[in-house]
């Protein structure tokens, strides 16, 4: 039986606004990110999963006004931030993601779930 992936660790929530991003994130860097509602005790509700290949900061800054909080992890490169991505879009199954993580390169880029 094959072993489960577990699931990448991500920072608290927060709620998304530019200072909050700018505050959480000092530094041009790949990740991954969740976006969605701040419930009781800092409990998120996910809607979207996405992710950055070059500048995580400024695309989650992107989402400000959309949504109200997020929740993300920094990636050493783009291929680990699209694997973080696919990891949790697969165990979230977020409402608002309409397709599959959109992989960049050769097979290297298999989705670490699927294989898609």
């Amino acid at each position: 039986m094959p072993q489960p992936i577990p699931l990448p660790q991500l920072n608290d929530p927060d709620a998304l606004t530019p200072e909050n991003v700018d505050d959480a994130i000092r530094f041009k860097t790949p990740g991954f990110y969740v976006l969605g509602t701040m419930g009781e005790n800092k409990l998120m509700t996910v809607s979207y999963v996405g992710r950055s290949d070059d500048d995580l900061a400024v695309k989650l800054k992107r989402h400000a006004g959309n949504y109200s909080a997020f929740a993300f992890a920094t990636a050493d490169s783009p291929l680990l931030a699209y694997q973080g991505e696919c990891r949790l879009y697969h165990a979230l199954k977020p409402s608002k993601n309409v397709m599959h993580p959109i992989r960049k390169g050769g097979a290297e880029w298999a989705c670490p779930v699927c294989g898609q």
